[in-house]
């Protein structure tokens, strides 16, 4: 069993666990404050009508174009999940018009995302309050990127405390896929756009890592299609993004009026991608000094980590 407590004004205050009253309660919460998946765009939930329509609860958009796949348990979570979930993952793979047709019916999609819809990648997100420990081991064979996220709600007063937890998938040394999942390194990059960009994105990216190590904050970079993002936990702080073949940009989350109309020597405020919360900057030469976005580094961090 799990306990929280809250430490305030030097007392400590026990969290008592506010479970969501349905699977449809949930779905509202999360569709309302879709953050506590990390960055992903919500663009379709399901109307529950009491009849299972063969589609996800959810789908939305990651910031690598990735059609992401969002199936909901109100209970703790067993084998059977996952089934349910590749079963979705396949039809969403072939029938990509019918994933087209949403998000062209979407009032609202995602600023600066582009999906190919003739080759859909698709990633699966399951959301329960537990997972049982064999859906993690099981989860790895399926073959698609996977997510599983135990998201538990407290409350004490008109106080609400949300967990979220995002479970890792145990090591294992064999493994069984269904299709093959692309690794994104700097020769996929090198292969995509080039010895000269790629160089420069690659410089770009390691000195904010020296900066992000020098200010000593735990922050893990990884590549992705797309994009390279710094993380706190499962939110991307800033990222060094492809903006076209040879073209990159920074994107920070931070709020609008901060970053607009900025211009310095080597960088400026191009755009606010309201979808995603964030500020985009476009260098203004091939090796721009990091250095002079220092401040919105530091403000980016604030805002996402809390940490002042």
């Amino acid at each position: 069993m799990q306990n929280l407590y809250w430490k305030i004004d030097g007392e400590t205050r026990t969290l008592v666990e506010k479970p969501f009253q349905s699977e449809s309660e949930m779905e509202k919460y999360i569709f309302a404050n879709p953050d506590l998946l990390g960055d992903i765009y919500i663009i379709y939930r399901q109307v529950k009508t009491g009849q299972k329509q063969g589609i996800p609860d959810m789908l939305g958009v990651d910031q690598d174009a990735r059609i992401c796949i969002i199936e909901l348990k109100n209970q703790p979570a067993g084998e059977d999940i996952l089934p349910q979930a590749l079963g979705y993952a396949i039809w969403a793979e072939t029938n990509p018009d019918s994933i087209k047709a949403i998000w062209l019916e979407s009032k609202q999609k995602p600023e600066n995302i582009q999906i190919d819809w003739d080759k859909l990648d698709i990633r699966l997100i399951l959301v329960a309050p537990s997972f049982k420990n064999t859906v993690s081991s099981m989860a790895g064979k399926i073959g698609y990127p996977i997510d599983l996220i135990q998201i538990r709600r407290y409350s004490f007063d008109e106080n609400e405390f949300i967990s979220v937890e995002f479970v890792d998938e145990p090591p294992s040394t064999k493994i069984t896929t269904t299709r093959g999942i692309t690794t994104w390194d700097w020769n996929y990059y090198e292969s995509e756009h080039g010895h000269e960009a790629t160089a420069q994105f690659k410089q770009a990216v390691e000195s904010i890592d020296y900066l992000v190590k020098k200010k000593g904050w735990n922050l893990p970079y990884n590549l992705n299609k797309y994009y390279t993002g710094f993380k706190f936990g499962n939110k991307v702080i800033f990222n060094v993004a492809w903006g076209g073949t040879y073209a990159w940009k920074l994107k920070f989350k931070l709020p609008k009026d901060l970053a607009t109309g900025f211009k310095s020597k080597d960088w400026e405020f191009q755009t606010y991608d309201d979808s995603f919360g964030e500020a985009i900057f476009r260098p203004l030469k091939k090796s721009p000094d990091i250095q002079e976005l220092e401040h919105f580094f530091i403000e980016a961090y604030k805002r996402v980590s809390g940490i002042g």
